[in-house]
């Protein structure tokens, strides 16, 4: 008799799994709640992955003032996840006012 033991959940993926009610993924308002995002903070992305969402991954496109940067970089560094992947983009000409900011909680894909 073998006994299977779901894998142990961290950072991320035990915040994004407590967020999943009745197997419906969360909408981004929840997010942005949940990671304690500063105000003004915008997920135009959000994507996850089967239908209903049979686990959650962090796949978001943030998009935010360059005055909230830190606070959202510093809302995903808190987690303390390993798996976190952050890519910041800034934008504006000729002077930056925006940033998106990608980032993923997917172990191996970059």
């Amino acid at each position: 008799m073998s006994t299977t033991t779901a894998p142990r959940l961290r950072g991320s993926q035990k915040l994004l799994a407590g967020l999943a009610k009745n197997g419906e993924t969360p909408n981004p308002e929840e997010i942005i709640k949940a990671f304690s995002l500063p105000a003004g903070v915008k997920i135009p992305i959000w994507l996850n992955r089967g239908t209903p969402a049979d686990y959650l991954t962090l796949h978001a496109t943030v998009e935010t003032p360059l005055s909230q940067l830190g606070g959202v970089i510093d809302s995903f560094v808190k987690l303390n996840d390993s798996n976190i992947n952050l890519y910041i983009l800034i934008n504006g000409i000729p002077f930056p006012d925006l940033a998106h900011v990608v980032v993923r909680n997917i172990p191996g894909e970059r």
